[in-house]
């Protein structure tokens, strides 16, 4: 379990960098994703749904409906699935929780933790589905 996002956003990342391996415009059930990448399958749909109203999954209903990519995967960036998920608080948000923590009243960690979040930050934003497709799912 991932220490920074979500669940969902773990569950979404993975599923889409999943996606980005099969061929351009596939169709993909919600059901067969979650037995290959061994998720929860209605967790995963819920998360799905909530990546399709984002706009970054296009969702088809009926007999041959699924999720497919939105856009080619080398066009979405990492960062777009944060946001879509958890959003940006990760951008400014205090890494223990104080609400209040800041610049002008900064926590214990504070200092340490900017330059990391700024790392972070860069990487979702540099990185697309295609090029991080062996990274994420060793």
């Amino acid at each position: 379990m991932s220490v920074i996002f979500s669940r969902a956003c773990e569950y979404g990342m993975r599923a889409l960098v999943e996606m980005a391996r099969q061929p351009d415009h596939k169709v993909h059930l919600a059901q067969d994703l979650a037995k290959r990448l061994d998720l929860p399958a209605p967790f995963l749909a819920k998360t799905l749904q909530t990546l399709a109203r984002k706009g970054l999954l296009n969702s088809t209903k009926g007999r041959r409906g699924g999720f497919s990519l939105a856009r080619a995967a080398g066009e979405i960036k990492l960062i777009e699935v944060v946001e879509a998920i958890d959003g940006l608080g990760l951008a400014h948000d205090c890494a223990i929780g104080l609400p209040k923590c800041g610049d002008k009243k900064p926590c214990a960690i504070h200092a340490r933790w900017a330059p990391i979040r700024e790392s972070i930050i860069e990487l979702l934003s540099t990185n697309t589905l295609l090029s991080s497709q062996a990274k994420l799912t060793q």
